[in-house]
């Protein structure tokens, strides 16, 4: 062995707290994608099926239970993904057709 190099080996003290962080992120990772689509689909509801409509996004995270964070986190990746715009400065933001077409392409 190398002086002031230890070695590392996968014994079950070293693995199960990777697996443990790896078993967190993977359920935090499918609940934020259920709460995505969960948010994608009450703004489709709310729209009547149409795109344009503009819906206060703090009406559609509070009906769901996000905190904050959560609902910032959501408007900023499905406005990312162009599925919804959403309109600086305020809660407000509209389906895009592309949102519209991804609710009803997953029906």
């Amino acid at each position: 062995m190398v002086r002031g190099v230890s070695s590392f080996s996968l014994s079950s003290r070293n693995v199960f707290p990777f697996r443990f962080v790896l078993h967190y992120a993977m359920s935090f990772a499918a609940e934020m994608k259920e709460k995505k689509r969960r948010f994608l689909r009450e703004m489709y509801t709310i729209a009547q099926g149409r795109f344009g409509v503009l819906i206060d996004s703090y009406d559609v995270g509070e009906k769901h239970g996000f905190d904050w964070e959560t609902l910032e986190t959501i408007v900023e990746y499905l406005e990312a993904k162009g599925f919804i715009a959403s309109y600086e400065g305020t809660l407000y933001a509209s389906l895009t057709l592309k949102g519209v077409e991804r609710i009803e392409s997953a029906q």
